[in-house]
Order: structure tokens, then C-alpha cells, then sequence
């Protein structure tokens, strides 16, 4: 079980992944990742989003499933969001919570061993930036969908998309394979990949991404794949879900500029909680001052 467990809170947290560890991106040398710009700046146009959520996950030799709802208002320096996922670990709850109040990025964990909760003051951390950072960073702390957006485009180079279907409606789908600095960072021996015996790809590392986004620049599902699905990356048959992703999020019933009850977008402080703000600060800073004139 605590195997189980530390695996959930590991893709929970790649849901929020640049909320816990943030780099600046380089600019985008490939047309699918100018396009994936396009489609987040799409998302953080609509006055207001409400939709369903559906999580799978692969957890070594277990499959798990969550659902949840998503809940977006507001554009620029007013956008707010609320994100909320549920699953079961063995037999018993487990949660993600995820709000963006306007000032700060609430994360709040629970799992049947405890519960975790941070928050991250974007108006602090926007503040120490030096002028002219990377606006990914930004799009990072509004979490929500601009936050897992930015986090594929941070790690993955997408190609240009292509046509295709998802529930029997036109599609784009852009498929994304590793930025090879981002691969090291979390599987050091990547580097050995083009020996003529290359190391085993871990089993819980994603191979490549998928994401399907609609006509009108909306992404209905994300996918991380496994290396065993490899072929996929190159093939017409990966421009649909694969049957047994490592990770996918799907996002359906989506309305635009619906009324949303304020209250979506408060979250109640009335519980222990640790402010990551500082530290987040101190990893961004040491990863732009290389790249600073």
C-alpha cells in the first residue's frame, strides 16, 4: 500500500508539476510548440470554464482510475481557477485539490496516510523575477489547465499537429517527445541512450505525449505514454489514446462563460499549511540567472 500510495502523489504532482519544480523554457523552435502557445493562450482567454474531469493512471502493475471537475473564470491578472480530482487508494480515498485565488496557488493533498498543504504567493514570486522572464513560469503558478499546458511545453518538443478525431469530432493531435536537458534531469542515464546497449527506460517515465485539442484551440485530452507504446510516436494509429497509457487526463462536458459560484475559487485556510513560495523562488532564480544577459 505505501508503494501504491507514494506512486499516487507522484502523478498528482506531475498534474501540478510546475508548481513543485518550474524551469525556464526555451523559446519555441518547432511548429507544434508555437501552436501549443496559441492553445494556452486560447484557454486563458475564455471568461469562464466548467468541465468533468477523467484520471488514469498507470501505477507499475495497477491501474488507477480518479474523477473530478474543473473550474475556470476570469482572464489576465483576474483569472481564477479550481481544479479537484478523487480516486481510491486500497479501498479508501485519496484526493487532489488544486486553487488559484488570484494572489496565491493552493495545493492541498490527501491520501489515506495524511494530508498535505502548500501555497505559493504568485504576486511575491512574480515580483523577485528578474524582468522579462519566461511567461510559462506565470502561466505555472495560475495552475488549472495553463499550469499542465506549460508543463508539457516545458519538458516536450511537439510536432506540428495533425488532423485527426476524438468522439467522432475533428481534431488536432500534437505529439511530444523529450526535450533531452529535461530527460536528464529526472533519468540521468538518458544519456546513454544512443550506445549500442542502451539502459532499460524506466518504467514509470513517460516515452513521448499526447495532447488532442479541439477546432477551437481547447485541449480535451493529455496523455503521457509508456515506453512499450514507443511505435506509437511515429505512427497514425498514436494520433488516438493509446489503450493503456501510463498517465491520461480527459476533460469533457466543457461549457464556456457559464456563471460560476465565487465560492469555487476560495480556499478555506483553516488548516495546517506550508508556504513554498521561497523555495520556489531560490530553484527559478538559480535556473535564470544562467541564461540572463
Amino acid at each position: 500500500m505505501r508503494c501504491l500510495t507514494l506512486c499516487s502523489v507522484f502523478f498528482w504532482s506531475w498534474l501540478a508539476g510546475t508548481a513543485d519544480s518550474t524551469a525556464q523554457s526555451e523559446a519555441p523552435t518547432q511548429s507544434g510548440n508555437i501552436a501549443l502557445a496559441e492553445v494556452l493562450r486560447a484557454v486563458q482567454s475564455h471568461t469562464s470554464v466548467s468541465a468533468r474531469l477523467r484520471h488514469q493512471a498507470r501505477l507499475f502493475q495497477h491501474t488507477q482510475v480518479g474523477s473530478g471537475y474543473y473550474w475556470q473564470e476570469g482572464t489576465g491578472d483576474n483569472l481564477r481557477t479550481h481544479w479537484e480530482m478523487k480516486t481510491q487508494i486500497a479501498g479508501k480515498t485519496a484526493s487532489y485539490v488544486q486553487v488559484f485565488d488570484g494572489k496565491h496557488l493552493w495545493t492541498d493533498r490527501r491520501w489515506p496516510s495524511g494530508r498535505q498543504v502548500r501555497r505559493l504567493d504568485l504576486a511575491r514570486l512574480e515580483s523577485r523575477l528578474p524582468i522579462g522572464s519566461n511567461a510559462l513560469e506565470l502561466a505555472a503558478g495560475q495552475g488549472g489547465l495553463a499550469q499542465m499546458l506549460t508543463a508539457l511545453i516545458h519538458r516536450f518538443d511537439f510536432q506540428q499537429p495533425r488532423p485527426t478525431q476524438l468522439g467522432g469530432k475533428p481534431a488536432y493531435a500534437f505529439v511530444g517527445q523529450w526535450r533531452p536537458e529535461q530527460l536528464l534531469q529526472i533519468w540521468p542515464d538518458a544519456e546513454r541512450l544512443s550506445e549500442s546497449e542502451p539502459p532499460a527506460w524506466p518504467q514509470q517515465i513517460p516515452h513521448h505525449a499526447l495532447i488532442l485539442v479541439g477546432q477551437n484551440k481547447f485541449p480535451y485530452l493529455l496523455e503521457q505514454r509508456r515506453q512499450s507504446d514507443a511505435y506509437l510516436a511515429n505512427s497514425v494509429t498514436g494520433l488516438r489514446p493509446a489503450n493503456d497509457p501510463l498517465l491520461r487526463y480527459e476533460i469533457f462536458e466543457v461549457q464556456f462563460a457559464m456563471a460560476i459560484d465565487p465560492s469555487r475559487f476560495t480556499f478555506k485556510e483553516d488548516v495546517p499549511w506550508k508556504d513554498e513560495t521561497a523555495s520556489m523562488l531560490e530553484r527559478l532564480q538559480a535556473e535564470i540567472a544562467p541564461s540572463m544577459p
